[in-house]
């Protein structure tokens, strides 16, 4: 498909001051100090003995104690019964994934293209792997300039666009349609370049986002004149491209 070129909640009452902050409220102090001991336990990395954690805590052995068996009822700590160390309990498990799967790679990843688009004037794209092919999903533009259009539900081949050469570098198994060397040249570089191939004096940039299993989710794609998108996997847009996708998948916990 050729693309075209066309210019260019607060908390509290509904009656508080808008200038309260939360630091203003007083809270329940038992609660803040129980939860810094619990966060020096998981900031530790290992078990740890009940002195070392008062220590570290700064609060009386006794007192460490009560909270660490309040936590270990609410399933936040768990002890070893052999050691007796503490170490973090299910309940963080159990709250990690209730985060994770309120955490939406497309709204995510859309964020990061119009702020993409937005700073570097060029279109930026996310595309995935739909039935009929790679697809691009959220397309978003600079808003000045003259940037070059791609429609959402545009589909792009394996071979001569860098973002479906994401996919083919990336999928299991990987695509067979791209030459294994090329497949290598583009994982090293951890993107896909084109230099005009798919459009003639149109570059393409293209990096994969994976989810929290290392598996490929979605491409972010930036897409522009080769007078402004240079293809150059150390370019400031590469760079800033690479940036986005880290802080994708880290989001979803990948």
């Amino acid at each position: 498909m050729r693309p075209t070129v066309f210019p260019h909640e607060s908390i509290g009452p509904a009656s508080a001051d808008a200038g309260d902050r939360s630091g203003d409220v007083p809270g329940i102090q038992s609660v803040e100090v129980g939860l810094d001991l619990f966060r020096r336990l998981a900031d530790g990395g290992a078990p740890c003995g009940l002195s070392d954690l008062a220590r570290r805590a700064g609060m009386h052995r006794a007192k460490a104690y009560r909270y660490l068996v309040s936590l270990a009822r609410a399933g936040w700590v768990s002890q070893d019964a052999r050691t007796g160390q503490y170490d973090v309990g299910p309940a963080v498990r159990d709250l990690a994934l209730s985060w994770l799967s309120r955490q939406d790679p497309l709204r995510l990843a859309g964020e990061e293209a119009r702020a993409l688009a937005q700073a570097l004037g060029e279109t930026c794209f996310v595309a995935v792997c739909g039935q009929g092919g790679v697809t691009a999903v959220r397309v978003c533009q600079p808003g000045r300039g003259v940037s070059v259009g791609v429609a959402e539900g545009a589909l792009f081949d394996l071979e001569s666009s860098a973002t479906g050469r994401v996919f083919a570098a990336w999928q299991d198994p990987p695509s067979r349609r791209l030459p294994a060397a090329a497949r290598r040249d583009i994982r090293a570089r951890g993107l896909a370049m084109v230099e005009g191939e798919h459009v003639p004096g149109i570059n393409a940039i293209s990096v994969p986002v994976f989810d929290a299993q290392g598996h490929l989710l979605l491409a972010l794609t930036l897409v522009g004149h080769a007078a402004s998108l240079r293809a150059d996997p150390d370019s400031p847009a590469a760079e800033a491209l690479r940036a986005a996708a880290r802080r994708i998948s880290a989001a979803i916990g990948g």
